[in-house]
């Protein structure tokens, strides 16, 4: 059957469905920046996420030092307080002796009992 259809249009019908598949990957290219220059954008915008921890310190002697450790949201904290990632408040109640909060239970969420 090939015989029948002579080369040149053969050629001819590969290279429409190349250029058909080269139009198909451009709009996929052209779609994938769209979604990651909308995402670049969405990040530039968008505030960073808060510490879900913190770190209540008491004024004693003029120096502040470390009270307890609570979650982001407890009230009973007061002020002066300093933010904390999970990495951190893991190891102010773990290695540290810091105690946690007993209103807001930090070392539930953290997983330190």
């Amino acid at each position: 059957m090939s015989e029948e259809v002579p080369r040149l249009e053969r050629l001819r019908s590969v290279r429409q469905w190349l250029v058909w598949q080269l139009r198909r990957t451009d709009e996929s290219i052209a779609e994938l920046e769209r979604q990651e220059a909308a995402a670049a954008r969405t990040a530039r915008t968008m505030p960073p996420p808060e510490p879900e921890w913190k770190l209540s310190m008491l004024r004693a002697g003029g120096k502040p030092s470390p009270d307890a450790v609570h979650t982001s949201d407890c009230r009973m904290a007061g002020e002066p307080t300093k933010q904390l990632t999970r990495e951190q408040a893991l190891r102010a109640l773990a290695e540290d002796g810091i105690t946690a909060c007993p209103y807001c239970r930090p070392d539930t969420d953290l997983g330190v009992l």
